[in-house]
């Protein structure tokens, strides 16, 4: 029926096909963290001026309850509805206290586009094994009331 090239490509494509159809994309549900659930949550987010055009921001959580499965934390940058820098994971210090604490610095007019996800597995792994705990800084920081 196929010669011994079409026979070796065919199966080639067909055992592509196969491992491909059986690999496991892991999927993220999101959780949008109010004030009032990162208080519930344990979630910390501090701001500190840095002269007069940049703040550091902190964000600092325990890693329990909801937040025990900790993973990492990445950073998202919009401007109204488009993106401008997505999945920047950050670096998290773990602490003997048992928190985890991030920080980084960014230009006081750009807080309201920046988004911080905590991200946790889920557990029992399945359909959706990742959660996106995303913090919007437009939320927990006023930048009005920092000092110059």
């Amino acid at each position: 029926m196929f010669s011994r090239p079409s026979r070796v490509k065919f199966t080639s494509i067909a055992l592509l096909v196969t491992a491909t159809a059986t690999m496991s994309y892991a999927m993220m549900g999101i959780d949008i963290v109010t004030t009032k659930e990162a208080q519930t949550l344990g979630i910390d987010v501090r701001a500190k001026p840095s002269g007069p055009k940049h703040v550091w921001v902190e964000l600092e959580f325990k890693a329990e309850g909801k937040m025990k499965d900790f993973q990492h934390v990445s950073m998202e940058i919009r401007d109204g509805k488009e993106l401008l820098v997505g999945y920047a994971p950050m670096k998290a210090e773990r602490q003997d206290s048992g928190k985890v604490k991030c920080t980084f610095m960014a230009n006081r007019k750009y807080i309201d586009k920046i988004t911080l996800s905590i991200v946790t597995a889920r557990i029992p792994h399945g359909l959706g094994d990742m959660v996106g705990h995303e913090l919007q800084l437009k939320e927990f920081i006023d930048i009005t009331k920092l000092p110059k």
